[in-house]
């Protein structure tokens, strides 16, 4: 799965009101409750690059709405192109009953939790294409979107520049890095503020 996700630097609801204008749909809203731990250490997860430290952790996540409600634990294994932009990325998901419980039992194995943060999503849709509008607290607005099944037989690098083109067609203030990885930057805040992971 190749996906994109950019920073916007736009009010939430003039991001909503454009992505109207532009003929998609609201969908529907949900949030993301989502708890990294690693087997790293505090001090060598601070050390470690976003691959690395991906690659160490699992994510307790619960996934709430008026639709739904999931919780799962995942584990992403992500690929990087030669600009550190995540080209394709391969989720496993288990299914479990209870978060608590499982974030007790990772704590109590020693394990370190390094990111806890909620993603406030809101899906838009036109055609085969969806578009989530994301809003994570302390960091701010972003766009995400997935391929779509028009591009799935496409090179992951011809696909991510495809979802580049959809995004940019909005004319919004954008970022540059447009495969933002919202846990590493939240841990970064979180260090360069001096709070504890």
């Amino acid at each position: 799965m190749t996906e994109i996700c950019v920073q916007a630097y736009t009010a939430l609801e003039e991001l909503q009101r454009k992505l109207e204008n532009a003929g998609y749909e609201f969908v529907e809203n949900y949030n993301n409750s989502d708890t990294y731990f690693s087997t790293l250490s505090k001090r060598d997860i601070k050390k470690l690059d976003y691959k690395a430290l991906l690659d160490s952790s699992l994510i307790v996540r619960h996934i709430e709405g008026d639709n739904c409600d999931i919780k799962n634990l995942v584990y992403k294994k992500k690929t990087l192109d030669e600009n550190g932009n995540v080209i394709k990325e391969i989720k496993t998901k288990l299914k479990i009953d209870d978060i608590d419980k499982a974030k007790q039992m990772f704590s109590s194995l020693g394990l370190t939790c390094w990111c806890d943060y909620v993603n406030q999503n809101y899906e838009y849709k036109k055609g085969e294409i969806s578009i989530i509008v994301q809003y994570v607290d302390s960091l701010g607005v972003f766009i995400e979107i997935e391929e779509f099944n028009s591009i799935k037989d496409k090179s992951d690098k011809e696909k991510f520049g495809i979802l580049k083109d959809i995004v940019n067609a909005l004319k919004l203030p954008l970022g540059l890095d447009f495969s933002c990885k919202k846990p590493y930057m939240f841990l970064n805040k979180t260090i360069k503020n001096n709070h504890q992971i």
